[in-house]
């Protein structure tokens, strides 16, 4: 079982710390996530566990198990990551990590057979409940949710709407808006977007124009981590308005829409005269 298929989830919560956690139980969980980070799983733990039972980390408890947590999922460990978590949730349920934990969670809906036993606390009920799956055959419930009935994009924008409100994070919300960017901008296979299939050109062109405005305001200058994807955003918007098609082949035509997009990318780069948009910008700039 795929752990309530948090693959699409645990990015946007994978990492914060509490304000009176001390500097040293800090800095080795840093420490820990950089370990599984570069799949040194086991090197993570290990370092997590120490400080979970050591002086300096008892009152850090939730904090440390989340990353228990995270190490055992990407190690694809899920039932450990499970055991962690509901830790965290039992133990310490005002914590904001339980509440992060919970949001997630309460999405999914777990399936359970005789292989997938959690180690609960008292043994004896534990192989009680595993008895009990000898009069009946559970079902992989997740399995049966009709994923593919889901895809909508219409839907995946009110969706990233709601997420953008939820999240303070500046690095969040960009993210969050670059993926409203690419389906107004029709860069999807769900024929949706400006100048596809299902179009209304006039409504996504504004709205590719807010998303962009509200993702500059959210860069603080050129050392961002999205600076770069700003920079793309401009020249995949510049190649829409041309009319042209990304991977097409096809010569890029300027025209008065298109333009400014082109320049912006060029004036965002100034200082990177080797960055491929620039270049590319420039080409077509001289065309």
């Amino acid at each position: 079982m795929k752990l309530f298929l948090l693959i699409l989830f645990v990015p946007l919560v994978l990492f914060g710390q509490t304000n009176d956690m001390p500097t040293s139980v800090q800095e080795k969980i840093y420490q820990a996530k950089d370990y599984y980070d570069l799949s040194l799983y086991v090197d993570s733990k290990k370092l997590l566990l120490e400080l979970l039972h050591s002086e300096e980390g008892k009152n850090s408890e939730a904090e440390i198990r989340y990353h228990l947590g995270l190490a055992s999922y990407y190690q694809e460990n899920f039932n450990d990551a499970q055991i962690q978590w509901s830790q965290v949730i039992k133990k310490y349920p005002r914590h904001e990590r339980s509440r992060e934990l919970n949001r997630i969670m309460s999405n999914y809906i777990s399936s359970t057979d005789e292989n997938e036993m959690f180690r609960e606390e008292e043994f004896e009920y534990n192989k009680y409940k595993e008895l009990s799956f000898r009069f009946w055959t559970p079902i992989a419930i997740n399995e049966k949710l009709f994923w593919g009935d889901l895809k909508n994009p219409e839907d995946a924008l009110d969706f990233y709407k709601k997420l953008i409100r939820n999240y303070d994070d500046p690095n969040k919300k960009f993210q969050l808006l670059y993926y409203s960017f690419l389906i107004s901008a029709g860069f999807n296979s769900n024929d949706y977007g400006y100048k596809n299939q299902n179009t209304l050109d006039f409504k996504h062109s504004n709205n590719v124009k807010g998303f962009i405005n509200t993702m500059e305001k959210l860069i603080t200058d050129e050392d961002d981590p999205n600076y770069g994807h700003l920079v793309q955003v401009y020249y995949l918007w510049g190649i829409k308005t041309s009319g042209s098609k990304l991977f097409s082949g096809g010569r890029v035509k300027i025209n008065k829409e298109s333009k400014p997009y082109f320049q912006k990318v060029i004036e965002l780069t100034e200082n990177k005269p080797t960055n491929i948009y620039r270049i590319f910008s420039e080409h077509w700039l001289d065309k």
